[in-house]
């Protein structure tokens, strides 16, 4: 018998790598229209917990873990259930750990950065810190940033030197000259997405 519902092609990231997952149901939009639920094909062998996808032109995570049911009682095509969410990235960041100095490099984040000033009618007053976040899948449990490391929009290449302190000394000023404004983390909440949690940062 054919099948009378036909799901979507969908991409699965991993890394830069993307896999086309075919006939993927993707039901009705939430209703702030930045979430769907998707049904997965019955015998999918892929990992939903904590992903980066893609369709109709846009990127989204999966939230949460997965909703299986007893594929033999369902009588459709799709046997797991896992939401997807709209994931607002804007590029990379890179991190530099407290005292150490160690450079890590996180690819779709959001980052903002809204310090400076602003004018109001009682003159210039300050703005927001530096905001971030690290979504689960693009950290996948390797290093979670601490307060007193150092942030960075953008991929930076510059790596310290931390065997002494005038040699610390002189890749910071290299470092600011090649990444211009740098912020110092303030505070780092982990909020569980899957398995792994979302990292949300603020700087100065």
């Amino acid at each position: 018998m054919a099948q009378l519902i036909k799901g979507s092609d969908i991409l699965l990231y991993d890394g830069s790598i993307s896999e086309t997952v075919h006939n993927v149901l993707i039901g009705e939009p939430s209703a702030d229209g930045k979430s769907y639920t998707l049904g997965i094909p019955k015998g999918d062998q892929h990992i939903w917990t904590d992903r980066k996808i893609g369709f109709f032109g846009r990127i989204f995570r999966t939230v949460g873990l997965p909703a299986n049911g007893i594929e033999a009682n369902i009588p459709l095509a799709w046997g797991q259930n896992v939401r997807a969410e709209y994931a607002v990235i804007t590029g990379k960041c890179t991190v530099y750990a407290k005292n150490t100095y160690s450079r890590h490099v996180f690819d779709d984040v959001f980052f903002y950065d809204g310090r400076g000033e602003k004018t109001s009618k009682t003159g210039a007053v300050p703005t927001e810190d530096v905001t971030v976040k690290i979504y689960s899948f693009a950290h996948n449990g390797s290093y979670i940033p601490k307060p007193g490391d150092i942030i960075v929009n953008g991929e930076c290449s510059v790596v310290f030197d931390a065997s002494s302190e005038q040699a610390v000394s002189e890749s910071m000023a290299e470092l600011r000259r090649a990444a211009g404004d740098i912020a110092v983390i303030s505070s780092v909440r982990n909020t569980m997405n899957g398995l792994l949690p979302d990292i949300d940062i603020t700087g100065r």
